[in-house]
């Protein structure tokens, strides 16, 4: 056999843990968006708080576990699953708390993308202000979160790093 069919690329598993939570992401936006009345209301807040509650418990119940035990997630070199499994009973709750409040940030800051796009959108092509041109989908909104949260968790490991004086995540 040819060398080039042997050797196979290795996906990392940062990039299969991402990978992961874009799916559930994207699924927990099917479910509430278009399987529940929240999707279907006008007022976008019951939405919001039901996409950051509904995609924060899947985070915690699902996507954690799953993540933190099969996968070796490194961030700044450094591999983060024994910071995540060596908690005590407060660090936990205050983990489940801070994970469900991310969840809320980041599917604000995914709406909040929505709606400037579609005010641009609107502005540009000259539209009636009610038009909406980029409505939610899964995809996009999985992927808009995605990117939002790995922004926070890199900024938040940047800061982690400088407070505890560590050089090599700063670079």
């Amino acid at each position: 056999m040819d060398k080039k069919h042997t050797r196979r690329k290795k996906i990392s598993d940062n990039a299969k843990a991402t990978l992961l939570r874009w799916w559930i992401v994207g699924m927990c936006y099917f479910m509430i968006g278009f399987g529940t009345q929240a999707g279907g209301y006008t007022s976008p807040i019951d939405l919001i708080f039901f996409l950051g509650v509904g995609i924060g418990l899947v985070t915690i119940v699902v996507y954690n576990p799953i993540a933190y035990n099969v996968f070796d997630i490194v961030r700044g070199g450094e591999i983060v699953n024994h910071r995540y499994r060596n908690k005590k009973g407060w660090q936990r709750a205050l983990q489940t708390l801070g994970d469900l409040g991310l969840s809320m940030l980041v599917v604000i800051l995914v709406y909040l993308s929505y709606q400037n796009i579609n005010l641009l959108l609107v502005g540009l092509l000259g539209l009636s202000p009610e038009t909406v041109v980029v409505a939610g989908e899964p995809f996009g909104f999985a992927t808009l979160y995605t990117l939002f949260y790995s922004a926070i968790t890199g900024l938040t490991d940047k800061l982690r790093a400088i407070r505890t004086g560590s050089a090599a995540v700063c670079k």
